[in-house]
């Protein structure tokens, strides 16, 4: 079961996503991970206090034996096995889109999303990124009882090759926080090259070649291009 990012890549959104997280020292949780690489690239860049949940136990497995590091946990997002504001931020990078396919899609999402704001801390967020329509998107996240919420248009960077030309991108905040102003900083950010540096392909995506791990590989502060001080080197820790 190979590593695979069926939506989006870290590559594609990553400048995206560490815009609108909250710092490397949140505790985020990534909801329907799969089996994508993701979470291991947040690793990289500093974020280790990451909860990882599936409802496939197989997949779970797969990703604990790929990421030792990471936290796997085998639950229902419907029905998280988490405590009440367990978490400074939840991401969803297409678990919304596989919601849609349930046979009563608007009872799952509902669910979800009544869920997703449980596990959230009071001033936590929820990022959401979608290959639905704004429209779609919006009515999915978007209850007034549970936090604010604002959606956005990403451009898609593998368009025509994918034929989706833009993502939606989410931001849901709990207590009563400016979901719309979070979202326009972050964007404007993006477009003026200011968000957080991606940097290039990292050594762990190497490691089916190398047959090293990528917890050995960030404990042993190897980098990939661009020196000690550059975008590419592994944070320490």
């Amino acid at each position: 079961m190979a590593p695979y990012d069926w939506l989006c890549s870290f590559e594609d959104v990553g400048p995206a996503v560490l815009a609108l997280l909250p710092g490397p020292e949140a505790r985020v949780l990534v909801v329907g991970c799969g089996n994508s690489p993701f979470s291991s690239e947040l690793f990289a860049r500093g974020y280790r206090r990451l909860t990882n949940v599936d409802n496939c136990a197989s997949v779970v497995a797969a990703q604990r034996d790929r990421y030792p590091m990471l936290e796997w946990v085998v639950g229902d997002c419907r029905a998280l096995p988490f405590g009440d504001g367990a978490f400074d931020a939840v991401l969803d990078k297409g678990l919304l889109d596989n919601l849609y396919c349930y046979a009563d899609a608007d009872a799952a999402v509902a669910e979800f999303r009544a869920e997703a704001a449980r596990v959230l801390a009071p001033a936590g967020r929820l990022v959401a990124l979608s290959c639905h329509d704004r429209a779609a998107t919006l009515a999915a996240l978007d209850d007034a009882r549970l936090w604010a919420c604002a959606v956005a248009a990403l451009a898609n960077p593998r368009y025509p090759r994918i034929d989706i030309p833009e993502y939606q991108v989410a931001v849901c905040r709990r207590g009563g926080g400016d979901a719309a102003a979070l979202l326009a900083d972050a964007l404007a950010a993006l477009d003026a090259g200011t968000a957080a540096p991606t940097p290039g392909r990292l050594a762990h995506l190497d490691r089916r070649a190398s047959g090293r791990r990528h917890s050995a590989i960030v404990a042993g502060g190897e980098s990939h291009g661009g020196g000690d001080a550059g975008p590419g080197r592994y944070p320490e820790g």
